[in-house]
Protein backbone atom coordinates (compact mmCIF):
# COMPACT_ATOMS: atom_id res chain seq x y z
CA UNK A 1 0.00 0.00 0.00
CA UNK A 2 1.33 3.42 -0.92
CA UNK A 3 1.81 5.90 1.94
CA UNK A 4 -0.15 9.17 1.77
CA UNK A 5 2.96 11.14 0.78
CA UNK A 6 3.93 8.64 -1.91
CA UNK A 7 0.38 8.53 -3.23
CA UNK A 8 0.19 12.33 -3.46
CA UNK A 9 3.47 12.44 -5.42
CA UNK A 10 2.22 9.69 -7.73
CA UNK A 11 -1.09 11.45 -8.38
CA UNK A 12 0.75 14.69 -9.09
CA UNK A 13 3.01 12.95 -11.62
CA UNK A 14 -0.02 11.36 -13.25
CA UNK A 15 -1.82 14.68 -13.63
CA UNK A 16 1.32 16.32 -15.02
CA UNK A 17 1.66 13.53 -17.59
CA UNK A 18 5.01 12.44 -16.13
CA UNK A 19 3.98 9.02 -14.79
CA UNK A 20 5.22 5.84 -16.43
CA UNK A 21 2.90 2.99 -17.41
CA UNK A 22 3.17 1.24 -14.02
CA UNK A 23 2.47 4.46 -12.11
CA UNK A 24 -0.48 5.28 -14.38
CA UNK A 25 -1.92 1.85 -13.63
CA UNK A 26 -1.60 2.40 -9.86
CA UNK A 27 -3.35 5.79 -9.97
CA UNK A 28 -6.17 4.62 -12.23
CA UNK A 29 -6.76 1.55 -10.08
CA UNK A 30 -6.90 3.83 -7.03
CA UNK A 31 -9.61 6.00 -8.58
CA UNK A 32 -11.51 3.05 -10.02
CA UNK A 33 -11.75 1.56 -6.54
CA UNK A 34 -13.69 4.60 -5.25
CA UNK A 35 -16.97 3.17 -6.58
CA UNK A 36 -16.70 0.02 -4.46
CA UNK A 37 -14.43 1.21 -1.61
CA UNK A 38 -15.33 4.83 -0.76
CA UNK A 39 -13.37 4.65 2.50
CA UNK A 40 -10.22 5.02 0.41
CA UNK A 41 -10.95 8.74 0.47
CA UNK A 42 -10.18 8.71 4.16
CA UNK A 43 -6.53 7.94 3.36
CA UNK A 44 -6.21 11.54 2.17
CA UNK A 45 -6.69 14.58 4.39
CA UNK A 46 -9.24 17.29 3.61
CA UNK A 47 -6.68 19.67 2.11
CA UNK A 48 -5.32 17.03 -0.26
CA UNK A 49 -8.82 15.99 -1.38
CA UNK A 50 -9.69 19.59 -2.20
CA UNK A 51 -6.43 20.04 -4.07
CA UNK A 52 -7.08 16.84 -6.00
CA UNK A 53 -10.50 18.04 -7.07
CA UNK A 54 -8.99 21.18 -8.57
CA UNK A 55 -5.97 19.50 -10.11
CA UNK A 56 -7.94 16.63 -11.61
CA UNK A 57 -10.39 19.05 -13.16
CA UNK A 58 -7.83 21.46 -14.62
CA UNK A 59 -4.76 19.42 -15.43
CA UNK A 60 -6.48 16.55 -17.23
CA UNK A 61 -8.16 19.18 -19.40
CA UNK A 62 -4.74 20.75 -19.95
CA UNK A 63 -3.35 17.38 -21.02
CA UNK A 64 -6.15 16.92 -23.51
CA UNK A 65 -5.75 20.49 -24.75
CA UNK A 66 -2.11 19.95 -25.76
CA UNK A 67 -2.96 17.30 -28.34
CA UNK A 68 -1.34 19.54 -30.97
CA UNK A 69 1.97 18.46 -29.49
CA UNK A 70 0.95 14.88 -28.80
CA UNK A 71 -1.59 12.62 -30.49
CA UNK A 72 -4.09 10.92 -28.15
CA UNK A 73 -6.13 7.93 -29.18
CA UNK A 74 -9.86 7.90 -28.51
CA UNK A 75 -9.36 5.23 -25.86
CA UNK A 76 -6.80 7.38 -24.02
CA UNK A 77 -9.12 10.38 -23.96
CA UNK A 78 -12.03 8.21 -22.84
CA UNK A 79 -9.90 6.69 -20.08
CA UNK A 80 -8.85 10.13 -18.83
CA UNK A 81 -12.46 11.32 -18.88
CA UNK A 82 -13.58 8.21 -17.02
CA UNK A 83 -10.96 8.73 -14.31
CA UNK A 84 -12.01 12.38 -13.99
CA UNK A 85 -15.72 11.52 -13.67
CA UNK A 86 -15.10 8.76 -11.12
CA UNK A 87 -12.79 10.94 -9.07
CA UNK A 88 -14.98 14.03 -9.04
CA UNK A 89 -18.22 12.11 -8.40
CA UNK A 90 -16.56 10.30 -5.50
CA UNK A 91 -15.19 13.53 -4.05
CA UNK A 92 -18.60 15.21 -4.22
CA UNK A 93 -20.39 12.20 -2.77
CA UNK A 94 -18.08 11.95 0.23
CA UNK A 95 -17.18 15.61 0.52
CA UNK A 96 -18.85 15.91 3.92
CA UNK A 97 -16.64 13.61 5.98
CA UNK A 98 -18.16 12.71 9.34
CA UNK A 99 -19.05 9.49 11.13
CA UNK A 100 -22.31 11.20 12.17
CA UNK A 101 -23.59 11.63 8.62
CA UNK A 102 -26.96 10.24 7.61
CA UNK A 103 -27.39 8.80 4.12
CA UNK A 104 -30.76 8.19 2.49
CA UNK A 105 -31.07 6.49 -0.90
CA UNK A 106 -34.46 6.15 -2.57
CA UNK A 107 -35.46 3.69 -5.27
CA UNK A 108 -37.75 4.35 -8.23
CA UNK A 109 -41.31 5.01 -7.10
CA UNK A 110 -40.29 6.38 -3.69
CA UNK A 111 -40.39 9.84 -2.09
CA UNK A 112 -39.51 10.92 1.43
CA UNK A 113 -39.76 14.03 3.59
CA UNK A 114 -36.82 14.87 5.85
CA UNK A 115 -36.49 17.49 8.60
CA UNK A 116 -32.90 18.41 9.42
CA UNK A 117 -31.49 19.36 12.80
CA UNK A 118 -31.87 23.11 12.02
CA UNK A 119 -35.52 22.82 10.95
CA UNK A 120 -34.82 22.75 7.20
CA UNK A 121 -37.39 20.65 5.34
CA UNK A 122 -36.40 18.48 2.37
CA UNK A 123 -38.59 16.42 0.07
CA UNK A 124 -36.45 13.81 -1.68
CA UNK A 125 -37.62 12.51 -5.05
CA UNK A 126 -37.36 8.99 -6.46
CA UNK A 127 -34.00 7.47 -7.43
CA UNK A 128 -32.12 10.07 -5.38
CA UNK A 129 -29.48 10.09 -2.65
CA UNK A 130 -28.80 12.66 0.06
CA UNK A 131 -26.08 12.82 2.72
CA UNK A 132 -26.39 15.18 5.70
CA UNK A 133 -25.04 15.54 9.26
CA UNK A 134 -27.22 14.55 12.20
CA UNK A 135 -26.41 17.94 13.74
CA UNK A 136 -25.04 21.30 12.60
CA UNK A 137 -24.29 22.39 16.17
CA UNK A 138 -20.50 22.34 15.98
CA UNK A 139 -20.07 23.47 12.37
CA UNK A 140 -19.80 26.94 10.81
CA UNK A 141 -21.85 25.87 7.77
CA UNK A 142 -24.76 23.53 7.02
CA UNK A 143 -23.68 21.22 4.21
CA UNK A 144 -25.50 18.42 2.40
CA UNK A 145 -24.69 16.37 -0.70
CA UNK A 146 -27.38 15.47 -3.24
CA UNK A 147 -27.47 13.21 -6.28
CA UNK A 148 -30.90 13.26 -7.93
CA UNK A 149 -33.75 15.63 -7.09
CA UNK A 150 -35.06 17.32 -3.96
CA UNK A 151 -37.11 20.34 -2.90
CA UNK A 152 -35.51 22.39 -0.11
CA UNK A 153 -37.25 24.76 2.33
CA UNK A 154 -34.20 26.07 4.19
CA UNK A 155 -34.51 27.48 7.70
CA UNK A 156 -32.93 30.93 7.82
CA UNK A 157 -29.73 31.23 9.85
CA UNK A 158 -27.43 34.13 8.82
CA UNK A 159 -24.60 32.74 10.96
CA UNK A 160 -24.55 29.39 9.10
CA UNK A 161 -24.88 29.37 5.29
CA UNK A 162 -26.61 26.30 3.86
CA UNK A 163 -24.51 24.61 1.14
CA UNK A 164 -25.66 21.94 -1.30
CA UNK A 165 -23.16 19.92 -3.33
CA UNK A 166 -24.28 18.02 -6.44
CA UNK A 167 -22.17 16.45 -9.21
CA UNK A 168 -22.55 19.56 -11.39
CA UNK A 169 -23.63 22.39 -9.07
CA UNK A 170 -22.72 24.16 -5.83
CA UNK A 171 -25.52 26.14 -4.13
CA UNK A 172 -25.23 28.55 -1.20
CA UNK A 173 -28.29 29.95 0.63
CA UNK A 174 -29.33 31.47 3.95
CA UNK A 175 -33.06 30.81 3.99
CA UNK A 176 -35.17 30.10 0.93
CA UNK A 177 -37.21 27.52 -1.04
CA UNK A 178 -36.00 25.96 -4.26
CA UNK A 179 -35.84 22.76 -6.30
CA UNK A 180 -32.56 21.04 -7.21
CA UNK A 181 -32.35 18.40 -9.94
CA UNK A 182 -29.11 16.67 -10.93
CA UNK A 183 -29.54 13.10 -12.11
CA UNK A 184 -26.22 11.92 -13.53
CA UNK A 185 -27.91 10.10 -16.44
CA UNK A 186 -29.69 13.26 -17.66
CA UNK A 187 -28.21 15.95 -19.94
CA UNK A 188 -29.69 18.78 -17.85
CA UNK A 189 -29.06 19.76 -14.24
CA UNK A 190 -30.92 22.71 -12.73
CA UNK A 191 -31.82 24.68 -9.64
CA UNK A 192 -35.17 26.54 -9.70
CA UNK A 193 -35.72 29.27 -7.09
CA UNK A 194 -39.25 29.65 -5.72
CA UNK A 195 -38.55 32.30 -3.06
CA UNK A 196 -35.57 33.98 -1.42
CA UNK A 197 -32.13 34.26 -2.99
CA UNK A 198 -29.35 31.78 -3.78
CA UNK A 199 -25.77 31.98 -4.97
CA UNK A 200 -24.92 29.19 -7.40
CA UNK A 201 -22.06 28.07 -9.58
CA UNK A 202 -20.97 25.16 -11.72
CA UNK A 203 -18.90 22.66 -9.79
CA UNK A 204 -15.23 23.45 -10.26
CA UNK A 205 -15.93 27.05 -11.36
CA UNK A 206 -16.41 28.94 -8.10
CA UNK A 207 -14.95 32.06 -9.70
CA UNK A 208 -18.13 32.37 -11.82
CA UNK A 209 -21.02 32.64 -9.38
CA UNK A 210 -24.58 33.60 -10.25
CA UNK A 211 -27.32 35.09 -8.05
CA UNK A 212 -30.82 33.71 -8.67
CA UNK A 213 -33.99 35.69 -8.09
CA UNK A 214 -37.42 34.10 -7.54
CA UNK A 215 -38.85 32.44 -10.68
CA UNK A 216 -35.37 32.00 -12.14
CA UNK A 217 -33.48 28.77 -12.65
CA UNK A 218 -29.82 27.94 -13.19
CA UNK A 219 -29.45 25.31 -15.93
CA UNK A 220 -26.42 23.25 -16.96
CA UNK A 221 -26.82 21.41 -20.26
CA UNK A 222 -24.66 18.90 -22.09
CA UNK A 223 -24.73 19.86 -25.77
CA UNK A 224 -24.50 17.42 -28.66
CA UNK A 225 -21.49 18.11 -30.86
CA UNK A 226 -23.84 18.71 -33.82
CA UNK A 227 -25.67 21.55 -32.05
CA UNK A 228 -24.57 25.13 -32.55
CA UNK A 229 -22.86 26.69 -29.57
CA UNK A 230 -22.15 30.30 -28.71
CA UNK A 231 -18.45 30.81 -27.85
CA UNK A 232 -19.45 33.23 -25.11
CA UNK A 233 -21.71 30.78 -23.29
CA UNK A 234 -20.06 27.42 -23.88
CA UNK A 235 -17.37 25.86 -21.70
CA UNK A 236 -15.80 22.45 -22.19
CA UNK A 237 -15.25 19.90 -19.46
CA UNK A 238 -12.96 17.18 -20.83
CA UNK A 239 -14.59 16.36 -24.20
CA UNK A 240 -18.20 17.25 -23.34
CA UNK A 241 -19.48 20.74 -24.26
CA UNK A 242 -21.41 22.37 -21.42
CA UNK A 243 -23.76 25.37 -21.60
CA UNK A 244 -24.70 27.34 -18.47
CA UNK A 245 -27.75 29.61 -18.52
CA UNK A 246 -30.14 31.54 -16.28
CA UNK A 247 -33.73 31.04 -17.42
CA UNK A 248 -37.12 32.30 -16.16
CA UNK A 249 -39.90 29.90 -15.24
CA UNK A 250 -43.62 30.34 -14.58
CA UNK A 251 -45.55 29.71 -11.38
CA UNK A 252 -49.26 28.89 -11.50
CA UNK A 253 -51.52 31.48 -9.85
CA UNK A 254 -53.99 28.69 -9.12
CA UNK A 255 -51.90 26.42 -6.91
CA UNK A 256 -48.43 28.04 -6.83
CA UNK A 257 -46.86 25.10 -8.68
CA UNK A 258 -44.38 25.12 -11.57
CA UNK A 259 -43.20 22.55 -14.08
CA UNK A 260 -39.95 22.40 -12.11
CA UNK A 261 -41.75 21.39 -8.89
CA UNK A 262 -44.79 19.52 -10.20
CA UNK A 263 -43.42 16.16 -9.04
CA UNK A 264 -44.38 17.26 -5.52
CA UNK A 265 -48.03 17.07 -6.68
CA UNK A 266 -47.57 13.70 -8.42
CA UNK A 267 -48.01 15.53 -11.72
CA UNK A 268 -46.04 14.94 -14.91
CA UNK A 269 -45.99 17.28 -17.90
CA UNK A 270 -44.56 16.02 -21.20
CA UNK A 271 -43.49 18.64 -23.73
CA UNK A 272 -42.57 17.25 -27.14
CA UNK A 273 -40.50 14.47 -25.56
CA UNK A 274 -39.34 11.10 -26.88
CA UNK A 275 -40.96 7.95 -25.57
CA UNK A 276 -37.46 6.89 -24.45
CA UNK A 277 -37.24 9.91 -22.11
CA UNK A 278 -40.85 9.56 -20.97
CA UNK A 279 -40.17 5.94 -20.02
CA UNK A 280 -37.36 7.08 -17.72
CA UNK A 281 -39.73 9.48 -15.94
CA UNK A 282 -42.35 6.75 -15.59
CA UNK A 283 -39.78 4.34 -14.16
CA UNK A 284 -38.86 6.84 -11.45
CA UNK A 285 -42.42 7.83 -10.65
CA UNK A 286 -44.01 4.37 -10.60
CA UNK A 287 -41.13 2.12 -9.59
CA UNK A 288 -41.20 -0.02 -12.73
CA UNK A 289 -38.71 -1.13 -15.36
CA UNK A 290 -39.65 -0.25 -18.94
CA UNK A 291 -37.75 -1.71 -21.88
CA UNK A 292 -38.31 -0.34 -25.40
CA UNK A 293 -37.25 -2.87 -28.04
CA UNK A 294 -38.22 -0.89 -31.15
CA UNK A 295 -35.97 2.09 -32.02
CA UNK A 296 -38.64 3.82 -34.09
CA UNK A 297 -41.04 3.61 -31.14
CA UNK A 298 -38.41 5.04 -28.78
CA UNK A 299 -38.03 8.20 -30.90
CA UNK A 300 -41.76 8.98 -31.16
CA UNK A 301 -42.65 12.30 -29.50
CA UNK A 302 -45.54 13.22 -27.23
CA UNK A 303 -47.01 16.16 -25.31
CA UNK A 304 -49.43 15.71 -22.42
CA UNK A 305 -50.08 16.35 -18.72
CA UNK A 306 -50.99 13.67 -16.19
CA UNK A 307 -51.86 14.15 -12.51
CA UNK A 308 -52.46 11.39 -9.96
CA UNK A 309 -52.96 8.99 -12.88
CA UNK A 310 -52.33 5.26 -12.96
CA UNK A 311 -49.43 4.06 -15.10
CA UNK A 312 -51.72 1.86 -17.20
CA UNK A 313 -53.89 4.84 -18.12
CA UNK A 314 -50.86 6.96 -19.06
CA UNK A 315 -49.53 4.31 -21.42
CA UNK A 316 -52.96 3.83 -23.01
CA UNK A 317 -53.23 7.59 -23.56
CA UNK A 318 -49.82 7.67 -25.24
CA UNK A 319 -50.88 4.71 -27.43
CA UNK A 320 -53.73 6.73 -28.89
CA UNK A 321 -51.28 9.35 -30.20
CA UNK A 322 -48.60 7.05 -31.65
CA UNK A 323 -49.44 3.38 -31.38
CA UNK A 324 -47.15 0.84 -29.71
CA UNK A 325 -47.74 -2.47 -27.99
CA UNK A 326 -47.31 -3.18 -24.28
CA UNK A 327 -46.27 -6.49 -22.77
CA UNK A 328 -45.81 -7.34 -19.11
CA UNK A 329 -42.58 -9.37 -18.84
CA UNK A 330 -42.34 -9.71 -15.05
CA UNK A 331 -43.22 -8.12 -11.75
CA UNK A 332 -43.00 -4.35 -12.33
CA UNK A 333 -41.43 -4.99 -15.74
CA UNK A 334 -42.89 -3.82 -19.05
CA UNK A 335 -41.82 -4.06 -22.67
CA UNK A 336 -42.88 -1.54 -25.31
CA UNK A 337 -42.58 -2.50 -28.98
Amino acid sequence: MQSNQELEKLIDKYLKGEANSDEIDIVERFFDSFSSRPNLLNTLNDEVREALKTRIHTRIMDRLAVKKKRTFSFSQIAAAAAVLCIALASLYLYKIKSPNNQEITLLNGQQRQIVLDDGTKITLNASSKIIYPTSFKDSSTREVTLIGEAFFDVKKDPSKPFLIHTPRMEISVLGTAFNVRDYTEENNAETALVRGKVSIWKTGANDQKFILKPKEKFVITKVNESEEKSPSTTAKMVSTPIVVAIQPFSVSEKDGSALETEWLLNRMTIQDERLLDIALKLERMYGVEIKITNKSIASQRYSATFENEQLENILKALQTVNYFQIKKTGKNQLQLF
